[in-house]
């Protein structure tokens, strides 16, 4: 009878663990791939097995490699996390673009030798779909239409992105008929290359480029990559030499309220501005010019406050209470690509990808008892420039499935 009772304990310990395993496959393959494995699939079954071999934290992070090879990885989970950074009101109710399709081709590639997810702020490239027989389609930069096809068809985004050169004329279709089909505009201008990664891309100018002064593209910077707006940022000790003609310095008559109040984030933000004073939304397409475009200068409050006569930028914020966002290396330069690599390289980068990583897969904000493995995550994306962002999708899923259960 002790024989049988023990052996009875030990068959439903051993039946309980399967199954909990099995449930952490099921719920690990839901958080990265968003949907069901494929019917007839044997992939939770991979996952189990990768759970079962090794013990604890090990285990997990081998099944969820298994399940961020799931093409829905990208073509749902991803493309629906990237697409409110893409417009003003943050809104997933949007088509497929260059921004979305760049985002994904890099996060794809980030393991990779050489291609660091970082470069999306600051490389010269641009995912683009396949030729699909049909010219309307071609990748232009006055259209979408290349994009929203390649979303109509259901195509793979994980198989059928490659990587482009943003700056240079990008064909899909192989023998090109009519020449207004054709990608005949590209980001050079005097003898200057204005490509900076999803920071030049089509659906950011539609959206940053569009209207104002071309603030908006450096305060969704800071927001989308960041983690920050403008307000979190505010500071008056920053000196105000920076600020441009078009802030009045005395607000409703009141000059106090300019020094406690809109010095505070103009005079960060619009030390950073001049980094797009060659850009413009115009002819449906963004636009990238040898001089400073008009309306960076224009409507002028203050006559004596800063003329923009180049794309130069200097980082004010990073000195004082926004040092502690640890930018590291050079703290100024000229144009959008040197400013998205100056971003890239911040502590607040690594760190903002690591928390909007976490809130995805654990579905949740990460709180004061996460603080160390956000902080060990973001350095690991450093190590080595690597950015490898399959890692940290990989590596959170992990923690996030070990949490739940343990509680």
């Amino acid at each position: 009878k002790k024989i049988l009772i023990l052996s009875f304990i030990t068959l439903s310990f051993s039946s309980a663990f399967a199954n909990e395993s099995r449930l952490k496959a099921w719920d690990m393959h839901n958080r990265l791939a968003g949907v069901p494995p494929v019917p007839g699939s044997n992939t939770i079954s991979q996952m189990e097995n990768a759970i079962n071999a090794n013990a604890g934290v090990t285990g997990l992070e081998n099944a969820a490699r298994i399940a961020i090879q799931s093409r829905y990885f990208y073509d749902v989970v991803l493309k629906n996390w990237i697409k409110p950074m893409t417009n003003r009101v943050k809104t997933k109710k949007v088509p497929l673009n260059d921004f979305v399709a760049t985002m994904i081709g890099a996060i794809r590639d980030s393991d990779q030798v050489g291609k660091p997810f970082s470069r999306v702020l600051y490389g010269d490239l641009v995912y683009v779909g396949p030729s699909m027989g049909n010219q309307n389609f071609n990748f232009r930069r006055t259209s979408n239409d290349h994009y929203e096809e390649i979303e109509d068809r259901r195509l793979s985004l994980k198989d059928v992105l490659v990587e482009r050169m943003q700056s240079q004329v990008n064909n899909t279709e192989n023998s090109i008929q009519n020449a207004s089909r054709n990608d005949v505009v590209n980001l050079l201008a005097g003898g200057r290359n204005g490509a900076a990664g999803v920071l030049s891309s089509r659906a950011a100018g539609e959206a940053y480029f569009s209207a104002g002064t071309n603030r908006r593209a450096t305060r969704y910077l800071f927001m989308n990559f960041l983690c920050r707006d403008f307000e979190d940022m505010h500071d008056t000790t920053v000196p105000d030499f920076r600020v441009r003609k078009d802030v009045p310095r005395d607000p409703g008559g009141d000059s106090r309220v300019y020094k406690n109040s809109c010095v505070g984030c103009h005079a960060g933000q619009d030390s950073l501005g001049g980094a797009f004073a060659h850009y413009q939304w115009s002819n449906n397409r963004v636009s990238y010019s040898s001089g400073v475009q008009v309306k960076m200068n224009r409507d002028p409050s203050f006559s004596a406050g800063y003329q923009t006569t180049d794309d130069s930028w200097i980082n004010l914020w990073a000195t004082g209470q926004n040092a502690s966002l640890g930018w590291q290396g050079v703290q100024q330069g000229n144009g959008a690509s040197e400013l998205g690599m100056m971003i890239s390289k911040s502590r607040a980068f690594s760190s903002c990808m690591a928390k909007k990583v976490y809130k995805l897969v654990c579905i949740k904000s990460p709180g004061e008892e996460d603080e160390e493995f956000i902080t060990s995550m973001a350095e690991e994306l450093e190590q080595d420039n690597k950015y490898d962002m399959k890692n940290l999708f990989v590596k959170t899923t992990a923690k996030c499935i070990e949490d739940k259960y343990e509680d």
